[in-house]
């Protein structure tokens, strides 16, 4: 209402059909979100049916119009990735964040994972403490040179077919994911189920790794909302591109089956510690 009286004429018949799509046009100026204009429309559609009038908003030119606004408004993904320099930085701050050698072993095993097997989270850990999900003990094997773990499913498997994802040493780091692993399964609680889980045998879940990765990434002094969980998958596809690796390759790091990879691939967006 407020915008028709800024236009300051009631329209009828046909013309509402021309100011609707006018409002569309002046909110996609304004910059407000697709999902925010699609929520207006939609109470406009129930004000036209509650007036007993015809609802515009399923008019042809209605609707193009604000199938062009959604395809327009798409949020560029600015999250920064997870460099092997500020994966090591993530890693030293654990010992100020956790509560026990244990905590630290857990998630640095949780991060090392994320970097470079370039895990989903939802691939890795579990929804919450009370459900299980991601990574399972019995999926994982180590072998003489590599870690092979077995993804059960993930975003671009949902049959569930599975796939072996292979992680191989960091020979002298103390960020070798295999030596890592080999490390906590030794102090691991025994039992089936998720790999990642605490000395008392709850699941680490996503908001934990999430929490205690914000607090490594603020410890750090960089800013958290440009890092998210997402970041460590970022990193690896960056990382591969930085370090010379082929196109084919990285696909094959992130088990990407498109050019959708190229989008991982930030190195514009790497901040140095």
């Amino acid at each position: 209402m407020d915008f028709v009286n800024e236009i300051g004429e009631e329209p009828v018949g046909g013309e509402v059909r021309l100011l609707l799509i006018y409002y569309i046009a002046r909110k996609m100026e304004e910059g407000v979100s697709a999902a925010v204009v699609n929520k207006n429309v939609s109470g406009l559609a129930f004000l036209f049916k509650l007036q007993g009038q015809m609802d515009f908003t399923k008019d042809f030119w209605v609707r193009q119009a604000m199938k062009g606004y959604r395809k327009a408004w798409v949020k560029k993904d600015v999250r920064r990735p997870v460099t092997f320099e500020i994966l090591q930085g993530v890693i030293a701050q654990l010992e100020r964040v956790c509560s026990s050698g244990y905590e630290v072993l857990l998630f640095k095993v949780a991060f090392l994972l994320a970097f470079f097997g370039a895990f989903r989270i939802g691939e890795l850990v579990s929804p919450s403490k009370k459900v299980q999900g991601g990574l399972n003990y019995q999926d994982v094997k180590c072998e003489a040179e590599a870690l092979q773990l077995y993804l059960r499913k993930s975003k671009t498997d949902q049959l569930g077919r599975g796939r072996i994802v292979r992680v191989y040493p960091v020979v002298g780091s103390v960020l070798c994911p295999v030596g890592t692993v080999r490390e906590f399964l030794s102090l691991r609680p025994a039992g089936m189920g998720p790999l990642l889980v605490h000395s008392g045998g709850e699941c680490l879940s996503r908001f934990q790794f999430g929490a205690v990765f914000a607090k490594c990434i603020r410890g750090l002094g960089l800013t958290e909302k440009d890092f998210s969980s997402h970041s460590f998958r970022i990193g690896a596809a960056t990382e591969a591109a930085r370090n010379g690796l082929g196109e084919e390759m990285v696909k094959k790091i992130g088990r990407w089956e498109s050019k959708r990879f190229q989008s991982y691939v930030r190195p514009n967006l790497v901040v140095s510690l």
